[in-house]
């Protein structure tokens, strides 16, 4: 599918339905390729006279292949983070042909900043209408969008800390703690940063291509605007290492509180074997059946032995409180 952007007589910018069958009119600034077929994908080549990468090439890891130059386009591709509401979220590559005023975005996934970035880019007074103003305008998006994220996985985290840490009392009153509950979402928070920490990396690269010297030629706005998203990307990851030590604590954390539940349920079976090994000992004794014994015909021996096995019992118990083993 073709998006094409072009600015208006106010300024503005508004989206067009634009096909091969018709030329590109100059005033288009941004061209939005998402999902393109070969097809879309020769008419733009053909508009621009730049050559479109594939999605395979798109996915290589080198940098030399997702930042280079050819001529006067700027091919610059990053890791975008993907359906991070699901549950399941994703890294897909999103490439930034950059050429003279006019961008360029060929995507195959639909992440969120970049449907929030299309309404907010034709609403009167954006402000930069141009390419790199695009550009920047993008990156900003999608940074934003990555701390909205790390502020969502901070408070989730201060959630499980709340929950682990909790008073013992107050659990009591609201019940065990669901700990598979509690892992699946550590487990979560930690694709989630993984994946953060993958796109801002990516995007890290992207910033440096740009402000390299001898790199694009921007305004000072422009430039600005570059060189803080790349300050906001640093923060960010900052920011996403900070959560993954975090998510670290959290995770023996909670493992370690597993390991106490589970050595006090073995310590109140452990106590109840010892507490009822005296009276299951005198049981068995008085349950022989030998000729001679001499409580057998005593009118107080099954009193006695019932005595006995209580006093057995609480014996034990008395000492195990007095140790506070209980």
């Amino acid at each position: 599918m073709i998006n094409a952007y072009m600015l208006t007589a106010n300024g503005t910018l508004a989206r067009i339905d634009w096909s091969s069958q018709e030329p590109l009119p100059d005033t288009v600034i941004w061209i939005d390729l998402q999902n393109p077929s070969a097809d879309e994908e020769t008419c733009v080549e053909n508009a621009l006279g730049v050559d479109i990468p594939t999605h395979e090439e798109m996915s290589e890891i080198e940098v030399s292949s997702r930042l280079y130059q050819e001529d006067n386009a700027y091919f610059l591709t990053a890791a975008v983070l993907s359906r991070a509401d699901t549950g399941s979220p994703s890294l897909e590559p999103v490439t930034f042909v950059l050429i003279g005023h006019r961008l360029v975005t060929v995507r195959y996934s639909d992440p969120m900043p970049f449907r929030a970035f299309a309404a907010q880019v034709v609403r009167p007074g954006f402000g930069v209408v141009t390419g790199e103003g695009i550009l920047a305008g993008l990156l900003d998006a999608i940074t934003d969008r990555i701390a909205d994220l790390l502020e969502a996985t901070q408070r989730t985290l201060d959630g499980v800390a709340q929950e682990i840490f909790a008073n013992r009392d107050a659990t009591r009153v609201t019940g065990a703690i669901d700990y598979q509950d509690v892992l699946r979402r550590v487990g979560t928070s930690q694709v989630l940063v993984s994946r953060v920490r993958e796109s801002l990396l990516t995007l890290s690269r992207l910033s440096a291509f740009l402000s390299r010297p001898g790199g694009q030629k921007t305004d000072k706005a422009l430039a600005r605007s570059f060189k803080t998203v790349a300050r906001d990307v640093m923060a960010l990851s900052d920011h996403a290492l900070f959560l993954t030590s975090n998510i670290n604590f959290m995770l023996d954390a909670t493992l370690g509180m597993i390991n106490i539940e589970q050595t006090g349920i073995i310590k109140i079976f452990s106590v109840a074997a010892v507490v009822f090994l005296p009276p299951t000992l005198i049981a068995s004794v008085y349950g022989m059946n030998f000729s001679f014994m001499p409580e057998l015909h005593w009118s107080f021996g099954y009193p006695f032995a019932i005595g006995l096995m209580i006093l057995s019992a609480i014996l034990p118990y008395v000492y195990f409180k007095h140790k506070g083993w209980l």
